[in-house]
């Protein structure tokens, strides 16, 4: 599932080629993709011009100058295709095997014409969604799914850092990072980068953390988020950018994905992989305490 850069890079590019769009009546394939009734939908969004597309945690963002908008979660395997009138394709997302092709196509469960182009949503798993909701209440309704705060806004200070911490004191570090309801829009590759920016085991109880460790742990989240947005995601899984490409974070991540490979501080620590919540989770033992 693509992490906060990921979506952070997809929304950006789509909002480069799709802002200021006008919306015709969307044709819904699916319907168990979207979750309101479909006329309710169709009546809601058709004629809204994109104002702008952003993210929140792991979620697309479609405004609507009429007072909505289209939330889209990629999930594990969805995609969004913009098809212009006129250019080319940019896709954002997962690769299907033969999802761009003779579009729309058997992945293509919801379709969203407008007067410069078409929009697809594609998803092979079927376990994406698109939701709507009126702006003027989306905060509180992002509130009440129990995201926890953006780790790169300015309100997360080290200050709200320390507060989160001392919640969740007895649990083990990176469960508590990708805890959605915790920190928004944190997977499994940025808590272990950012553990070992730290210098900290993932596995550790929140409890034994210093005061230094902790607010290691705060700079090295918000670096490693920060330089994935740079370099436009990792690619993982086959993710891709809103324009094709893969994303080039995997050249610059420190310890995920280099089991059984030398540390990359030279400290003579060979990275191991264990099981941490369900999670494959990588570390150094020689440098990681």
């Amino acid at each position: 599932m693509p992490e906060l850069p990921e979506v952070e890079t997809i929304s950006r590019e789509l909002n480069q080629v799709m802002s200021g769009t006008r919306l015709l009546q969307p044709e819904v394939k699916l319907p168990k993709i979207v979750k309101v009734p479909i006329c309710s939908f169709q009546r809601a969004v058709t004629g809204g011009v994109i104002k702008k597309v952003q993210r929140r945690a792991k979620l697309v963002l479609l405004e609507l100058s009429n007072g909505w908008t289209i939330v889209i979660h990629l999930k594990m395997s969805g995609q969004l295709i913009w098809r212009p009138n006129h250019g080319r394709l940019t896709v954002g997302g997962h690769p299907i095997p033969g999802g761009l092709s003779h579009l729309p196509n058997k992945y293509s469960h919801v379709i969203f014409p407008t007067n410069r182009g078409t929009l697809f949503f594609n998803d092979q798993r079927q376990f994406g969604y698109v939701k709507l909701q009126p702006t003027k209440t989306l905060g509180k309704w992002l509130e009440e799914q129990g995201y926890g705060p953006e780790p790169l806004t300015d309100d997360f200070t080290p200050a709200v850092w320390k507060s989160i911490l001392r919640q969740h004191r007895v649990k083990r570090v990176k469960p508590t990072m990708m805890d959605q309801t915790v920190i928004a829009g944190v997977g499994n590759i940025y808590a272990d980068e950012a553990c070992f920016f730290a210098k900290i085991k993932p596995a550790r109880r929140i409890k034994t953390l210093s005061l230094e460790e902790r607010h290691n742990l705060y700079l090295g989240l918000r670096h490693v988020m920060n330089l994935s947005i740079k370099h436009r995601g990792t690619t993982a899984d086959a993710y891709r950018t809103a324009t094709g490409q893969p994303g080039k974070m995997q050249q610059y991540l420190r310890v995920y994905g280099r089991v059984n490979q030398s540390c990359l501080r030279r400290d003579g620590g060979i990275i191991k992989k264990i099981v941490l919540a369900g999670r494959g989770t990588h570390y150094c033992p020689r440098c990681q305490r």
